[in-house]
């Protein structure tokens, strides 16, 4: 029965988050990892380490079991909390964020006129420079030329 629940704790976590394929490669790898642990546990506490027939068989009756009995139980129960968790933590970050969205769309309307008459100064400030840039080019092309004549 531990080796279904943890199965239900790996569905359990892709449904409630999707997930690619590589993730879901990794965690199966991660599965495995622990039902053989928890099989090598069980083993070895119950029998020294030896393998018997009826430990197979326990274990294939116990998943059984467990997928007939708890299963649909288990994910109904989690992924509802899971539900209200989030919908809760989503309500709660709202209400805490509200004075904030307040707050930023009553400065938005100051902020947006400072920022287009900045972008109009600052606008007309690179256009004069871009002019006395042309004008030292030119300066400069004389200098050289008088330097060479020179």
């Amino acid at each position: 029965m531990i080796i279904a629940f943890i199965y239900d704790v790996f569905r359990i976590r892709r449904k409630a988050i999707k997930s690619s394929n590589i993730i879901v490669y990794f965690e199966d790898f991660i599965y495995w990892i622990l039902v053989s642990l928890v099989l090598f546990a069980v083993v070895y506490i119950s029998n020294d380490g030896e393998l018997r027939g009826y430990l197979l068989i326990g274990a294939v009756i116990g998943i059984i079991l467990y997928s007939l009995l708890l299963s649909k139980i288990i994910m109904t129960v989690f992924l509802f909390t899971i539900r209200v968790v989030y919908k809760f933590f989503v309500t709660a970050f709202s209400i805490i964020l509200f004075p904030f969205k307040i707050i930023f769309k009553i400065l938005k309307v100051p902020a947006k006129i400072v920022y287009n008459s900045l972008g109009k100064v600052f606008g007309r400030a690179r256009r004069l420079g871009k002019d006395n840039i042309g004008k030292f080019k030119i300066w400069k092309k004389r200098f050289k030329n008088i330097i060479k004549k020179i």
